[in-house]
């Protein structure tokens, strides 16, 4: 099973959004690391706080679930 995680969007951004990790195609680290660009299969792109590692590590832990 995908591993699926609720994220945090970047400031500007209100909310949060869910989703599941065979749903991103690219997580690309911000300059400043504490963001990261999810590039998604569809083509929507997000801001999201956490590090590349972060959101793998939440979608990985999410995966057994």
């Amino acid at each position: 099973m995908a591993g699926k995680a609720t994220f945090t969007l970047k400031d500007g951004e209100s909310g949060e959004i869910e989703l599941r990790s065979e749903d991103i195609e690219e997580i690309v680290p911000d300059a400043d690391f504490r963001f990261s660009l999810l590039i998604l299969k569809n083509g929507d792109k997000y801001f999201v706080s956490g590090t590349k590692d972060e959101i793998e590590e939440k979608l990985g832990a999410n995966a057994s679930l």
